[in-house]
């Protein structure tokens, strides 16, 4: 009985560490941290939650000079994401970066931060967009018309990316007059006027200077000019725990075979 279940231990302990080498092998993904900063200063410009998207290079956020799809005048005009998420689906896929604050407490103060930890497979993710709205206001977006890329044709990841998003780099949607009307995350009132423009660089928001946001959460005091830091996007590659399993699993692996054969030997003699 006592052999039995040593032979029997021997080989859980086998499978366990074949399992572990095996786990290592096969993992492909990428584990990468995404971090979004609001650097507008107190009483300056609040952000919505990000849209990250990740695809194959058939996704197009948007083109300067074109018309926004209705998934992005659905973020420029009220925050929301979902509409960017359907287009998406059939090039990759994509997630939600949101923030603390508020209410409703997933927004981007100003001076706050954020991050996310995503695995991503190198297949279907080479290429990355990002967008969100700047608040308030009546469809003006922080995005992406050049996706950036992540990892080239053999999988690799290209490196870890940091950049500064400026008041330049504001785009107006051209899906809502910029008259201050009917503007999410303002108490300024009235009824927004569609419009059916192009996107284009944002003009400024100085008509919402001085005015209150809603839900106490301020008086905005300042917007932006062409040089003002709004935000920074950084992305990094974090360590894979399936490296250290298989690691593990290897050792355990030689480890038992070395006993083994000293268990052998010292029977044999």
């Amino acid at each position: 009985m006592y052999k039995l279940t040593r032979t029997l231990s021997r080989a859980a302990v086998r499978g366990l560490a074949a399992a572990a080498c095996f786990a290592a092998v096969s993992a492909h993904a990428i584990n990468l941290k995404i971090k979004v900063e609001n650097l507008s200063e107190p009483g300056g410009l609040w952000l919505t939650p990000f849209f990250l998207g990740f695809h194959d290079g058939g996704f197009d956020l948007f083109e300067a000079g074109s018309a926004a799809s209705p998934g992005l005048e659905m973020l420029a005009e009220d925050g929301v994401p979902s509409g960017l998420a359907s287009e998406i689906a059939p090039y990759g896929h994509s997630a939600v970066l949101t923030g603390s604050d508020g209410p409703p407490g997933v927004l981007f103060a100003p001076g706050s931060m954020a991050y996310t930890l995503l695995s991503l497979n190198p297949g279907s993710s080479l290429y990355f967009n990002f967008a969100s709205m700047v608040i308030p206001s009546n469809d003006a977006f922080l995005g992406n018309d050049m996706a950036h890329m992540l990892f080239d044709g053999s999988g690799n990841f290209t490196g870890n990316i940091s950049f500064d998003l400026y008041g330049r780099n504001v785009w107006d949607a051209g899906t809502e007059a910029n008259d201050t009307f009917g503007a999410a995350f303002s108490t300024l009132g009235g009824t927004g006027t569609p419009t059916s423009l192009t996107v284009e660089q944002h003009g400024g928001l100085v008509n919402f200077e001085g005015s209150q946001l809603p839900a106490g959460l301020g008086t905005l005091n300042t917007t932006f000019g062409s040089d003002t830091p709004l935000a920074r996007i950084s992305v990094e590659q974090v360590p894979d725990s399936t490296q250290y399993i298989g690691l593990m699993g290897a050792i355990a692996l030689i480890g038992f075979r070395y006993a083994s054969k000293r268990r052998m030997g010292q029977s044999k003699a």
